[in-house]
């Protein structure tokens, strides 16, 4: 074997260009392959710090009397003290995460902190580095920080028995713990207990005893089957103060639902639990299929790549025919020569695999960000060389191809120069050569399709102007004195035209995964679930939306009704929801069952992305909410500045949040464009590698016909004929590659634009693109040789 790596090393460096497109075509292919591998291993690794994690559950409720229930795992605390009191063997423990202000030397920010239990130690196998974990959580002065966030806090990770003034309230650090691994649903940078100082014992029994009210989580650790803490869990909820909430409609439109379901989920397949993601604490969440996918798509482009190795391998391999047929005279078995050939193909392949460590490497910050996950820890010295003994193993099952056909050399004919690659060898290389082609049309199809469908979805119009209007994250509620004051503060402002505030704006996901609404009556007596905004006064006219029947709201809404009535603006979908005949007609309608009287209709305004058609909508006025709307009359550039120095003067603890109202849309398809440049990205390697195959293929097929090519010259064929000839096998394969590829790329677009209430009209020709894509690449990677061609010598060839 020692031999055989030695002449193999010899022959790669005898032909350095070749052996260049061999090494970097491969070391492509495996860099992509690890990254996308590293992203799978990441993605199932979850909580895998928790030990017998199986074991660990969070308690799951849904709300079925909203209009799109969906599972939350942000439950009532009252679940925690059923699941105390239930007498199975378990623990318990909240995990209740909330913001605090951090006063270090005067300087006073918000800091986040979670709150849990004394068994949340036990559940979690959490050890301390230094101090003593139990005391911290069971301690009313107690504190536990991360290595991080104590670097964070006091400039030190050594900050055990330091003093921190929290809300007022003075902890001792008593603990440092080891840093959360990204990879976790639960992560946190600071533990203190459910009986902290840190909140007053009112303000803890009000949540910890809360049934409505869902301020964080709460896991359970228990041997016995999830069923039957489940039960227990849901016959105490069926009792709770839900049930009294239950009008008569809302039971008659629940038919045989429970007001509020209960679950356990288990913690080890909490991260691919898609039935809570993006609601209110969720944190990101995976996609298994997405992930599977992901992986697979790494496996197919480093097949790929070795696709085009045995390409070139095989090119190589009918270039040393009478080589090969000498060693065969010279008694080297059929054992021997498909040991030399596998023993370079491992050597080459194990050092673009080292190169594609390299290459992975450093694609690691690009992919995390397309990925949005934090892969820089997931290379460790295992992984590395996990990584080469995959590269060998890849190159000698890559080596056997090659070594087959260096087995059936007829050395007769070889020494005679008779021979040349079999039929069946050319049509395999050819088909191998397709396969290529088509994965990089479909996944360039529906690259294309997404990035197209992208664009035309953030520039859509939502019903208003955008350009003008700033957004300002509040966290706290206009009602509170330092809301009023910043208000009218940023309302003085120059190249400040107007400023109104809003529970939620236009294009914003609030992460709550549920849509606020209430019940009401349709002009029949059925019952509408009409979903509700609630906006000041001035939203309308800062958002410049002119009513299309009756008013808008304005400073009368500011007082209650001398009538008692409550003014109500609806769009025009909800105007045909509740059966009313008109627009005009709706005006001065009181809603069927209610004091809510409709004073006008606006137009309607696209509140979500284009996957959800403009639904039924009605608007209440507000004076608790926080989102400050700002039309400029001047350029964000010089009111910006203004209005974050305004900031820092109310609330010096925090930044200012402050964004465009079209970034809100942007956003919502910020996982789209990422999903478009992954494949764009695996569009571009893929390309490269059936480039680097074509570019081949065609040497080897000119050369093969070279006599050919000469006959029909002498006869009188012209260049353009010959460049036909040459052309038209290259032609028949993108043809093959297009019928594998397009109808499944126009299943998959057509699939993920079923969604969208609108559509770009360019996604339809993406398939057409791509294919126009894979021409031009073809014709560049055989440009050369068809020139050649063209071009070629007859003595010159008729002597050869």
């Amino acid at each position: 074997m020692l031999r055989d790596f030695r002449i193999g090393w010899r022959l790669l460096l005898r032909h350095p260009l070749h052996t260049a497109v061999e090494l970097l075509g491969l070391a492509a292919g495996f860099a992509v392959c690890f990254v996308l591998l590293a992203f799978v291993q990441y993605s199932f690794s979850y909580d895998r710090d928790v030990p017998q994690r199986e074991q660990v559950y969070v308690i799951k409720h849904r709300l079925n009397f909203i209009p799109q229930p969906q599972w939350m795992e942000y439950t009532p605390f009252a679940m925690r003290g059923v699941a105390l009191q239930s007498g199975l063997p378990l623990l318990v423990s909240a995990w209740w995460p909330s913001q605090v202000t951090l006063n270090r030397d005067g300087a006073i920010r918000m800091v986040d902190i979670t709150a849990v239990d004394p068994a949340f130690e036990q559940i979690t196998g959490l050890h301390a580095v230094e101090g003593d974990l139990h005391q911290a959580l069971t301690r009313p002065d107690g504190l536990a920080l991360t290595r991080q966030t104590a670097l964070q806090w006091f400039g030190s990770s050594g900050a055990l028995g330091r003093s921190a003034v929290v809300n007022g309230q003075t902890l001792q650090v008593r603990a440092i713990l080891p840093d959360r691994p990204s990879n976790t649903t639960m992560p946190f940078g600071a533990l203190v207990g459910v009986g902290s100082a840190v909140w007053n014992e009112q303000e803890r029994q009000r949540v910890l005893s809360n049934w409505t009210g869902i301020n964080g989580r709460i896991y359970v650790k228990t041997s016995v089957a999830p069923q039957t803490l489940q039960a227990a869990l849901q016959s105490v909820i069926d009792t709770s103060p839900w049930d009294s909430f239950a009008t008569p409609e809302m039971k008659a439109a629940l038919a045989e639902r429970k007001m509020v379901d209960v679950a356990l989920g288990s913690l080890a397949d909490a991260y691919f639990d898609r039935t809570v993601a993006n609601t209110m604490g969720s944190g990101p969440r995976g996609d298994m299929r997405m992930v599977l996918a992901l992986g697979a798509a790494g496996l197919l482009i480093l097949l790929l790549a070795v696709v085009n190795y045995i390409n070139l391998a095989t090119v190589r391999a009918m270039r040393r025919q009478r080589e090969i047929a000498v060693r065969r005279v010279m008694g080297a078995t059929t054992h021997q020569l498909l040991v030399q050939f596998t023993a370079e193909a491992m050597l080459l392949s194990t050092a673009a695999a080292a190169l594609g460590v390299l290459l992975a490497w450093l694609l690691l910050p690009l992919a995390s960000e397309l990925l949005q996950r934090q892969l820089e820890d997931t290379f460790t010295p295992a992984a590395v060389g996990g990584g080469l003994a995959f590269g060998a193993l890849v190159g000698a099952m890559a080596g056997l191809y090659p070594g087959w056909l260096a087995r059936g050399v007829d050395m007769r004919a070889t020494l005679a120069q008779r021979s040349g690659e079999t039929p069946g060898g050319a049509w395999l290389r050819r088909a191998l050569t397709a396969v290529q082609f088509s994965a990089a049309i479909g996944m360039g199809s529906v690259a294309l399709a997404i990035q197209w469908q992208t664009q035309f979805a953030a520039a859509a119009s939502p019903g208003f102007d955008p350009s003008p209007l700033l957004v300002i994250d509040m966290r706290i509620g206009i009602d509170q004195p330092s809301g009023r004051a910043i208000r009218d503060a940023l309302a003085q402002l120059p190249g400040v035209a107007a400023i109104t505030d809003s529970s939620n704006v236009p294009g914003r996901d609030d992460h709550t995964g549920t849509r606020g609404s209430q019940t009401v009556r349709h002009v029949d007596g059925s019952n509408v679930a009409m979903p509700v905004q609630f906006v000041g006064v001035d939203f309308f006219k800062v958002y410049g939306m002119p009513a299309l029947a009756g008013r808008a709201f304005d400073a009368r809404e500011k007082q209650p009704a001398a009538d008692g009535d409550e003014s109500v603006v609806l769009n025009p979908a909800a105007v045909q929801a509740l059966g009313f005949a008109s627009i005009q007609q709706a005006v001065g309608q009181r809603i069927n069952g209610t004091r809510q009287r409709v004073i006008g209709v606006v137009p309607d305004l696209r509140w979500e992305t284009l996957r959800d058609p403009v639904r039924p909508l009605m608007y209440l006025p507000t004076n608790d909410s926080g989102l400050f709307t700002l039309r400029l009359s001047g350029t964000r550039a010089d009111v910006e500045p203004a209005i974050a120095a305004i900031w820092q003067r109310y609330f010096p603890a925090q930044p200012a949040v402050i964004r465009g109202a079209a970034s809100f849309y942007a956003l919502a398809y910020a996982d789209d464009v990422r999903l478009a440049r992954m494949l764009a990205c695996a569009t571009a390697v893929v390309l490269v590698l059936a480039a680097f195959g074509m570019y081949v293929l065609a040497a080897h097929s000119v050369q093969r016909r070279a006599r050919e090519i000469v006959l029909r010259k002498l006869h009188g064929a012209g260049r353009a004929a010959i460049a036909a000839l040459v052309g038209r096998e290259f032609v028949l394969l993108i043809a093959a590659a297009a019928l594998i590829a397009l109808p499944p790329a126009w299943l998959a677009i057509a699939r993920y634009l079923a969604p969208f209430a609108e559509r770009s009209p360019l996604g339809a020709w993406a398939p057409l693109a791509a294919l126009a894509l894979a021409l031009l690449v073809v014709l560049a990677a055989t440009a050369r040789h068809t020139w050649s061609a063209m071009r070629i010598a007859p003595a010159q060839a008729l002597r050869a």
